[in-house]
């Protein structure tokens, strides 16, 4: 099988993403940023959301638009690289995007405000205050330590004590944890980055 359909045959997901053309750097900066914060991915442009190879239109302009997704509308910039394939008389572009070292990366909402996504299934999404957060710890190329003090401690006894519901927001779990919202977070950050608790819900 060639490499191309063993791609396409996986479908859209967490880590790839299928692009009919490229006409809009903003939006495809989303996608790059998205797979920066998250585990990296790649983007198959000339091919269509039902997996069907349509080829790429306009080669150079569409290398343009990458270039200025990557360079111009990413925050900090993020790094990938391309490959053209050839398949069937045509030729789909492949980016790839490593998991970045630099995250969180932002990159313009439709009102043009630089946000932080990340991929979720096979879409952006907006990334949440917790998930940046961990996100600068487990993306960072400095080691990471974390050692369970009192506040964690007593954090993680309300996480317990809420795990039968399940149901909980963070205003709530910083009033009965003792804490302000920030710290809140950094908490929750740390033992989620550690593997103590998974993100919750």
């Amino acid at each position: 099988m060639h490499p191309l359909e063993k791609m396409i045959k996986e479908g859209e997901h967490t880590r790839q993403d299928f692009k009919f053309f490229l006409n809009d750097a903003r939006k495809i900066a989303r996608s790059l940023a998205a797979f920066a914060n998250t585990e990296g991915g790649r983007l198959l442009v000339g091919v269509k959301d039902n997996g069907r190879i349509a080829g790429l239109k306009h080669e150079e302009e569409e290398v343009y638009v990458v270039e200025a997704a990557a360079h111009v509308f990413c925050k900090p910039v993020v790094k990938y690289t391309t490959r053209f394939w050839e398949y069937g008389g045509k030729t789909v572009l492949e980016v790839q995007v490593p998991k970045s070292n630099r995250a969180p990366h932002t990159a313009p909402d439709e009102t043009g405000k630089h946000t932080c996504y990340v991929r979720k299934a096979d879409e952006n999404k907006m990334a949440s205050e917790l998930e940046i957060a961990v996100m600068k710890i487990t993306h960072s190329a400095k080691p990471f330590t974390f050692t369970i003090n009192s506040q964690h401690e007593r954090l993680l006894e309300v996480l317990r004590r809420w795990e039968q519901t399940g149901d909980y927001d963070l205003k709530e779990l910083s009033r009965q944890s003792l804490m302000t919202r920030k710290e809140c977070i950094t908490a929750l950050a740390g033992l989620i980055a550690s593997g103590t608790i998974q993100t919750p819900r």
